[in-house]
């Protein structure tokens, strides 16, 4: 018997659950938002990854318009009334991502959802899901208290690793044979002096005097990216990859153990460049900052071909800007630029459990082929296909043209 019931329980408290639990309280249900963490921002916060990218798409020059609105712009006004730079910056990848404050990005996420009228359980893990006529019932959630049962009517999929779609028994995208994409461990740094040189060349040199590899986890050739944070003296590192299957807690300590000693290596390799002779690792994430585990079933993946045409389906629920960032091992990145004008449309059958009839994906967890998973799991697209999830659960349809009105009163661009 259920303690208690909702329209929509949301797991997960990224990017995609902050976006889908405020899309479905803006659409009128009663929504739970459930985090095992205690703060909300998933990668940004838990891993540490201090750069939502996919707001902007690929284009040099001038700064382009945003391809994600509603939820996610709510975040960035919010972290703005905070007194953090919002603004994108032109990066070394051709990318326009964002720099993030991870305690900015805490507290801004925790107004924006309760802005929503959403409410939020943090510190509460999921125990198993109950199910019924290809339908969840109900979830276990344990908390320091002890097990609770709470059902709803919909559901929506956000915990990244596909937690909740598996434990309810769906199967997994059937695109998808291969290793998942390398994880990485950024890095934040102190003691650098002003002033100091960031160009990838210097870093690269210095990096030659050590091994690069440790175990699991390998620093890259090329410098990695570096970049400053708003609201924090430190400067950024994500140059650290490692091989892990993001699932296994075996499998997870050793890619985490292997990162954090190789970056305590790396970043004293850093100290023989000028301005570098103090440099410390000032932090890193609670936990390392995994691109892909496992995704579920949809009824109608996104597929590679819609990226590389830049084509916008009738049913397009969410648009992507940032290109296919394929991640082959540590240290191996491939790029695939977006065709057309660089945007292309998510279609709902993409968030749609191919198992579960009240099951929504959101971010990591949709339906897609390697190469259009490779961009469309970026946290600034998981904003936009999350609001979507969410207003979906909420209004019970699968008709997309209703989600998509819903979406535009809500200001999600389309």
């Amino acid at each position: 018997m259920a303690e208690e019931s909702w329209d929509v329980i949301v797991a997960g408290g990224g990017s995609a659950g902050v976006a889908a639990a405020c899309g479905a309280a803006q659409a009128g249900a009663k929504v739970l938002l459930v985090e095992r963490s205690g703060f909300l921002g998933g990668a940004a916060t838990l891993g540490h990854v201090l750069a939502w990218c996919g707001f902007y798409p690929q284009v040099a020059g001038a700064q382009p318009d945003p391809v994600v609105g509603g939820v996610g712009r709510q975040a960035l006004e919010t972290l703005a009334d905070l007194g953090m730079e919002v603004a994108p910056y032109f990066s070394a990848s051709g990318n326009w991502p964002i720099r993030l404050n991870a305690e900015a990005t805490k507290l801004a996420l925790d107004r924006v959802v309760g802005n929503s009228g959403a409410r939020v359980m943090f510190h509460a893990d999921l125990v198993r899901a109950h199910v019924s006529g290809g339908r969840i019932e109900a979830v276990e959630l344990r908390d320091p208290r002890g097990v609770r049962t709470l059902s709803a009517a919909a559901f929506v999929e956000a915990t990244g690793d596909a937690e909740l779609a598996f434990a309810a028994g769906a199967s997994a995208c059937p695109l998808h044979g291969g290793p998942p994409q390398a994880a990485s461990l950024p890095v934040r740094i102190s003691g650098i002096a002003p002033g100091a040189s960031m160009d990838k060349p210097v870093r690269a040199q210095a990096l030659t005097a050590i091994d690069r590899r440790i175990g699991r986890a390998e620093v890259r050739a090329d410098g990695g990216i570096l970049t400053t944070l708003p609201g924090s003296p430190d400067l950024w590192w994500l140059a650290i990859d490692a091989e892990t299957n993001g699932l296994d807690a075996e499998d997870l300590t050793a890619a985490e153990q292997d990162a954090r000693a190789l970056a305590w290596r790396a970043v004293a390799a850093l100290r023989a460049i000028p301005g570098y002779e103090g440099a410390q690792v000032a932090a890193t994430g609670p936990k390392i900052g995994l691109r892909e585990s496992r995704h579920a079933a949809s009824l109608a993946p996104l597929r590679e071909t819609t990226l590389l045409e830049g084509a916008r389906p009738d049913d397009t629920i969410a648009l992507g800007g940032w290109p296919m960032e394929i991640i082959h091992a540590p240290g191996r990145a491939e790029y695939r630029r977006i065709g057309g004008d660089g945007i292309y449309g998510i279609p709902l059958g993409a968030l749609r459990s191919a198992d579960l009839s009240n099951l929504w994906l959101a971010g990591r967890c949709i339906g897609a082929d390697p190469a259009a998973y490779a961009s469309a799991r970026v946290m600034g697209t998981a904003f936009a296909t999350g609001q979507a999830a969410g207003v979906a659960a909420a209004l019970a349809t699968a008709d997309a043209q209703r989600v998509r009105k819903a979406l535009v009163r809500q200001g999600a661009l389309l």
